[in-house]
């Protein structure tokens, strides 16, 4: 199974993932052009889309890709949230498939109506992936993954010395949003035997350190995984 970046920030989120025989866009926080333009003009060969959680750098153009005949896939809760009917409504721990890949979606923690996250595992090549993004923290474990994409967005000394930041946004970032100490708790308590590639998502613009964080990431990596920041 393969992971790509078309976008990840507060600006916008997109990701595909893909493996012999099957394209899944993740997330759609985007225009339909931009999406377009970075997809390489090949939205008609997306299985289907899904969107994490109704914030609109997660799901910008949602609606052109419904009226595009892509099938969508959320919680009842965003699809509520987003005042949607025609989706396709998934819940927590609830198995279902896209072509070649079964998909599990998992509750994170986010300020949103009902966020998920999601573990795939493709037919066509036996690869794990777990994707989590815009959650303050993780619950689960992922045995046997292979790849992991997951968030990265401040770091609490450089949120501290933001003096300029409001009350009420520091609030929200450290509340809905993972630190990068708290990812690298969470990855050293896992089974990461099996692991290959880390992708670090949605790092603040003015909150993270891109090379300190994927050499933090690194320590806590078994040796020859891959960590990379995805570009915003």
């Amino acid at each position: 199974m393969r992971f790509m970046s078309l976008a990840s920030s507060s600006h916008g989120n997109a990701y595909i993932i893909s493996d012999k025989e099957t394209r899944i866009l993740l997330e759609c926080g985007l225009s339909r052009k931009k999406l377009q333009t970075l997809a390489g003009f090949m939205l008609s060969a997306f299985s289907a889309c899904l969107v994490s959680h109704e914030h609109k750098d997660h799901s910008g153009c949602v609606a052109d890709l419904i009226a595009a005949g892509i099938p969508v896939y959320m919680s009842q809760g965003t699809a509520d949230a987003l005042e949607l009917e025609t989706v396709a409504a998934i819940r927590h721990g609830e198995q279902f498939t896209v072509g070649s890949i079964d998909i599990v979606p998992f509750t994170t923690f986010h300020d949103a109506a009902e966020p998920l996250g999601f573990l795939f595992k493709s037919r066509a090549d036996g690869d794990v992936l777990a994707f989590a993004t815009d959650t303050v923290n993780l619950a689960y474990r992922f045995p046997g993954v292979n790849i992991l994409a997951i968030e990265a967005n401040y770091d609490q000394d450089i949120l501290a010395r933001s003096e300029r930041i409001p009350e009420k946004t520091r609030h929200r970032i450290t509340n809905s949003h993972m630190e990068i100490g708290t990812l690298c708790r969470y990855l050293r308590g896992l089974d990461l035997t099996e692991c290959r590639e880390v992708y670090l998502l949605h790092l603040s613009d003015a909150m993270s350190h891109e090379g300190r964080f994927i050499n933090q990431v690194r320590r806590c990596m078994p040796a020859g995984v891959q960590v990379a920041a995805c570009p915003k």
